[in-house]
């Protein structure tokens, strides 16, 4: 690694605290093995029936019938899955990746509901947010312990910008219910800068504007139209898990890069593959193309007038096994 990804590695290790990044594969792979035997014991295991036939027989709202494609992809690329499912183990499972408890709760009852969810006859939605606490849940989702290495990361990564501009500028695009935002502002203690937070809903800008206070300022930003954000106004456009909600993934990057002057970063984090547990869940929320996976990010990034300077965590890294990188390119 160079010593810029060395840097933002280490910030990510010392955000897990105590946790032992060597037992999170083994959890992550007790939650998509009880997502595949879900899968399989609704889908009547595998056989040789195509997607349409299945959408059909098990009465699949036409919004998720994408979903059923998904699922035997994902079967036929883990034939160990058989009929039936043991979710034991669950909840401690997702304690040791770091998630909060109500996560464990909102998967155990989508994977009891999935019929009714296929058909549209219980939303997501309806188990996600039982206590009507949007935030809450939302956060729930983004909190453990992959996206809080990433989020560190991505907060040294930011940070080591601050040297080439004073006050750095930071825009934050989709910035949800705040976790990377946090640890961006965690890691520019001491620094001088100026940060827009942006959000498509001002349920999660009024949020920021009430959790952060004076260090940042609020504005609604669609990914998917025309930035309203004056062209060349930042040195630093950061994006947590948010930039598979584009549309088309090449007219956003273009829009970003028109935020940056040459040498300006990019900073992003995005899923570069599919869970089977996020299939089983936050997926019915969800509509359109496979994430993208890294090879492809690289493409779209130069094909923007971006240089991919850097992914994280390695390859080899335990880190690596949900899938969830964190990218950084610059502005060419």
């Amino acid at each position: 690694m160079t010593a810029e990804a060395d840097r933002a590695h280490a910030a990510g290790i010392e955000a897990l605290a105590d946790r032992d990044p060597e037992a999170l594969p083994v959890a992550l792979r007790r939650l998509e093995e009880v997502s595949l035997r879900a899968m399989a014991a609704l889908l009547g295991f595998r056989g040789s029936a195509e997607s349409e036939e299945i959408v059909a027989r098990l009465g699949v709202a036409p919004r998720h019938a994408w979903l059923i494609g998904r699922w035997l992809t994902a079967l036929a690329e883990a034939p160990e899955a058989g009929p039936g499912y043991d979710a034991a183990g669950f909840e401690e499972a997702y304690a040791v990746l770091g998630f909060p408890p109500r996560m464990a709760r909102f998967h155990r009852a989508a994977l009891a509901r999935l019929p009714q969810l296929l058909r549209d006859e219980v939303s997501v939605q309806e188990l996600l947010f039982a206590d009507g606490d949007v935030l809450a849940a939302l956060a729930a989702y983004q909190d453990n312990a992959f996206t809080g290495y990433l989020n560190a990361a991505a907060g040294e990564l930011v940070r080591q910008a601050a040297g080439a501009a004073a006050p750095l500028r930071v825009i934050e695009l989709g910035g949800g219910s705040g976790l990377c935002t946090a640890a961006v502002l965690r890691a520019l203690r001491g620094t001088a800068f100026e940060y827009l937070f942006t959000d498509i809903s001002r349920l999660f800008t009024v949020a920021a504007t009430e959790r952060f206070g004076d260090l940042v300022t609020c504005g609604l930003l669609d990914l998917n139209e025309d930035f309203t954000v004056k062209p060349g106004s930042a040195d630093v456009v950061l994006a947590g898990n948010v930039l598979h909600n584009a549309t088309h993934v090449g007219r956003t990057l273009s829009r970003i890069r028109g935020l940056l002057e040459p040498g300006g970063r990019l900073v992003f984090t995005e899923s570069t593959r599919e869970s089977p547990a996020v299939l089983t869940s936050m997926q019915f929320l969800l509509s359109g193309p496979a994430f993208l996976d890294e090879p492809a990010w690289h493409a779209a990034l130069a094909a923007a007038g971006f240089e991919p300077r850097l992914s994280l965590p390695e390859p080899r890294s335990p880190l690596a096994a949900a899938g969830q990188r964190l990218f950084l390119a610059v502005a060419r």
